[in-house]
């Protein structure tokens, strides 16, 4: 059956601020093109996050409440993806919101993976952090050398085809909970299994760089296992890890601008 929605956006749950949650899914109900919303819910999640959504889907007939007992970031994130009805699917988490025109001016490529450019905000949602905020480029793109190098330059917002999701399994679940799963090795498997890609130059994506609990803050020990299970996964060569090690995990543990502030002292 053919979906009346060109696009469905998945917003992975686990227990979040409910001011920010609201922000987070208002955006995506009320893009300008209407998209069907899935919010793959967790054990976890917390009952005012709940009432939050029953209100909501009171007021949207295009938002999805599903229910999910295993707990998990990537796990999550496939049973939104094998829930969407549309053939395009979008990744937004529950600390971000996406621009009213997200989806609209992604959906004209007709690619597989479909990346824009994100703006970085203070932890208020107040302030703009212009030193990690980011406009992608193609030719940037088309000048790396890897696909290490290529799925390390994507970023959110991601408009996915979903067969081809479908064609590599989604995130893989084997290799832990960070969120480096979604965003660097499931768009690393998708360019090796010969996705097409097109980059939207524009912010599209607002990223809440704030202190709270969220994936990229654990610790460090943990993010760089997982980094090492996905150089293993890939069969990155010795002489190669070194870097790849060296520039994602100048981020891991610490917001954004601290990161960056840390690197602009050195």
């Amino acid at each position: 059956m053919e979906s009346r929605f060109p696009a469905t956006i998945v917003i992975p749950l686990l227990d979040q601020v409910d001011e920010w949650l609201e922000q987070c899914v208002r955006s995506a109900l009320s893009q300008t093109v209407e998209c069907e919303v899935v919010v793959v819910l967790s054990p976890r999640t917390r009952h005012s996050n709940l009432a939050l959504l029953d209100k909501l889907k009171s007021e949207f007939d295009n938002l999805r409440l599903l229910p999910r007992e295993i707990l998990g970031f990537p796990g999550a994130i496939n049973a939104g993806f094998d829930a969407a009805s549309a053939p395009r699917v979008g990744l937004l988490l529950s600390d971000d919101w996406l621009d009213p025109r997200a989806v609209e001016l992604c959906l004209p490529h007709d690619t597989d993976i479909v990346s824009s450019g994100n703006r970085v905000w203070d932890g208020a949602g107040r302030t703009v952090l212009e030193d990690v905020s980011r406009t992608p480029r193609v030719r940037d793109f088309l000048q790396r050398e890897t696909l290490e190098r290529k799925a390390r330059y994507l970023q959110h917002f991601f408009l996915f085809r979903k067969s081809k999701l479908q064609q590599i399994g989604g995130a893989d679940e084997s290799l832990g909970d960070f969120p480096g799963i979604d965003d660097f090795d499931m768009i690393w498997v998708l360019l090796e299994h010969g996705a097409t890609v097109a980059i939207v130059e524009q912010q599209l994506y607002n990223y809440r760089d704030h202190q709270g609990d969220r994936l990229s803050l654990r610790h460090f020990e943990e993010a760089a296992a997982v980094l090492e299970r996905i150089l293993e996964k890939h069969a990155v060569v010795d002489s190669e890890r070194a870097e790849i090690r060296r520039e994602h995990s100048k981020w891991y543990g610490r917001q954004l601008q601290v990161a960056f502030d840390e690197m602009r002292k050195r």
